[in-house]
C-alpha cells in the first residue's frame, strides 16, 4: 500500500480488490482457521460486530475504502465504506456457511 491518506489508484495498487469475489477471496486467505470456524456459527446479527471491530476495519483499510476504492464499493452495492466491508464480511460468512 503507497501513502495511507493519498486518494486510492487502482493503478497504482494493483493488489487491491476491486470485485467482491476478491475481496471475498483474500479475507478468506488471511482468516486463521480458529477465526473461520467462529465467523461461520455467528448468527447474521453478528455480522454488525464484526464490521463496528477489527475485522470492518482491517477490511477499509486493507482494501483502501476509506481512501476512494469506488469499485469495489460499487461492486457491494455500497455507497460508504462502512457499508462495503460489512457486504463483504456477509458474503464472507455466506461463503463459509456453505462449506
Amino acid at each position: 500500500m503507497n501513502n495511507p491518506h493519498a486518494p486510492f489508484d487502482p493503478k497504482s495498487e494493483p493488489d487491491c480488490p476491486l470485485t467482491l469475489h476478491d475481496a471475498v477471496a483474500r479475507v478468506l486467505d488471511r482468516l486463521s482457521e480458529r477465526d473461520t470456524r467462529i465467523i461461520a456459527h455467528l448468527p447474521e446479527t453478528g455480522l454488525e460486530e464484526l464490521n463496528r471491530y477489527e475485522l470492518g476495519a482491517d477490511i477499509r483499510k486493507r482494501f483502501a475504502l476509506w481512501r476512494g476504492n469506488r469499485a469495489l464499493m460499487a461492486a457491494c452495492g455500497a455507497l460508504n465504506p462502512e457499508d462495503a466491508s460489512l457486504e463483504i464480511i456477509r458474503a464472507v460468512w455466506e461463503r463459509l456457511r456453505a462449506g
